[in-house]
């Protein structure tokens, strides 16, 4: 029979297809796709587990220090907004939302209510977002958006207003991300010199305004 088995080598032929066959259908490329799979299923595991597991409460009196110190670092190239944003934080005019991670705060919005700084009913203003570096870019600062527009509409404002620095090419994308439509440039609007761009967004209405208005303070 020769050393190529009982069959010779015709026999030898057909083993070596069949144990390819097997591979193709059960064993080799199955234990492939599997192992493909689980890494990708091992990889998305850990992408989930990277994304923050964020937590939102209103802002109290307890926390001004808090916006005291974030204001001073991310803010602190426009002005002294570590003085003027705490005091903001007190006002019945004021809703001041806080995000965590665990107990641990790293971040806040603050919107000011008609009566604030708008005399027209149904407006409102986005007065700051800030979002701790060690955090920054991990989807703090949209779910803090999302909470303070969804805020605005319980409250029934119609339209929300902020101001961005021209420079402030991650806000503005942030901003445009949420739907929100630039409506002019302000000339030096900020303490520190720097020119700002106004965005809206309509909460009610079907479409952007017409008509949008453009107050100086």
């Amino acid at each position: 029979m020769g050393n190529r088995g009982r069959f010779g080598k015709y026999g030898e032929q057909k083993r070596i297809g069949r144990l390819r066959d097997v591979g193709k259908t059960t064993g080799f490329n199955a234990h492939k796709a599997y192992m493909k799979e689980s890494r990708r299923i091992t990889r998305y595991d850990k992408e989930i587990s990277r994304k923050p597991r964020v937590t939102i409460r209103p802002g109290v009196a307890s926390d001004a220090n808090y916006v005291e110190d974030l204001s001073g670092e991310v803010f602190q190239q426009y002005g002294p907004y570590e003085d003027i944003l705490p005091q903001w934080l007190d006002s019945a005019h004021t809703v001041t939302l806080m995000a965590l991670m665990g107990k641990r705060p790293v971040g806040f919005v603050m919107l000011g209510t008609p009566g604030h700084r708008w005399e027209i009913p149904g407006r409102c203003e986005l007065l700051g977002i800030a979002v701790a570096p060690d955090s920054q870019g991990l989807g703090v600062a949209d779910i803090l958006l999302e909470e303070i527009i969804k805020s605005a509409n319980e409250l029934h404002i119609e339209r929300m207003v902020l101001h961005t620095a021209v420079l402030n090419l991650p806000g503005r994308s942030l901003f445009n991300k949420h739907g929100f439509f630039p409506a002019g440039i302000k000339k030096a609007f900020y303490p520190e010199g720097q020119d700002a761009v106004m965005m809206y967004k309509d909460l009610f209405s079907k479409g952007p305004l017409r008509e949008i208005m453009v107050r100086c303070w």
